[in-house]
């Protein structure tokens, strides 16, 4: 595959003429002893968990498809495709081809450090994409989907710490979790193959790939983004023996 960036936008008959085996390589082969080329759809690509998945996977040899609104610092290996994942249609034409979906998709606050900040997102952002998601899938006979959840959300917001339970109650992160709990829900009714991880306080700490699965979590529990995607990326092909682990660094 060339080293420069193949930028794509793609109308559903330019899509339906790409066959992603035969025009687009596997990105790297530094370890394909060790992991199976897979065709992966990477869905907010452009996120702090997103651009790991994309650099990983392409690490790995995957084939790799980077759905983005902004192609900005995606991996240059990686195939990307500029869409907007709410305009309808835009995943029946991009999930074909594929045999795993791996999302980062979430709510967005303009500022993300500031609990309190407005949504850039629509409140529904994660379930409503989740529902376009499971659509198109179905209708494509893609099964498998791993999409990032959140630690503390819905069964196991009893075991977020104070401070987190007065976040989730009175702030804007509330939104983006029960928000969260729908997008779970919504895979949990789909029929489909799926799983999401719930990840404790996000890190930008580099890839250690210790990352455990726990039952409960101290306030000072988290892991980076990078393991989050390394443990996506090890999970996409193994059976699926919990829907939702809550993981964090090892």
């Amino acid at each position: 595959m060339q080293n420069s960036s193949a930028t794509i936008r793609m109308n559903p008959s330019d899509y339906e003429k790409t066959n992603l085996g035969q025009d687009y390589h596997s990105c790297g082969q530094s370890s394909a002893a060790t992991h199976q080329a897979m065709k992966l759809l990477v869905l907010g690509a452009s996120g702090g968990v997103g651009k790991h998945l994309v650099r990983l996977a392409c690490d790995q040899g995957h084939i790799v498809t980077a759905l983005v609104r902004r192609a900005d610092g995606i991996d240059s290996r990686a195939r990307i495709l500029i869409a907007d994942v709410l305009r309808p249609g835009c995943f029946d034409e991009h999930v074909r081809g594929h045999e795993v979906v791996l999302s980062s998709l979430g709510i967005k606050r303009t500022h993300p450090a500031n609990p309190w900040s407005a949504l850039a997102s629509p409140p529904d952002f994660s379930s409503r994409t989740a529902a376009i998601l499971v659509n198109a899938m179905r209708q494509h006979g893609l099964a498998r989907v791993i999409a990032v959840s959140a630690a503390g959300v819905a069964d196991s917001a009893a075991r977020l710490n104070l401070l987190m339970k007065f976040l989730v109650a009175k702030s804007n992160v509330g939104i983006a979790y029960r928000d969260l709990a729908a997008m779970e829900r919504v895979f949990a009714d789909s029929g489909l193959d799926w799983c999401c991880p719930r990840p404790t306080r996000l890190t930008r700490g580099p890839l250690t790939r210790r990352v455990k699965i726990v039952e409960s979590f101290r306030m000072t529990a988290a892991i980076s983004r990078a393991d989050v995607a390394w443990w996506m990326l090890e999970h996409a092909a193994q059976p699926i023996r919990e829907r939702t682990p809550m993981i964090t660094g090892g």
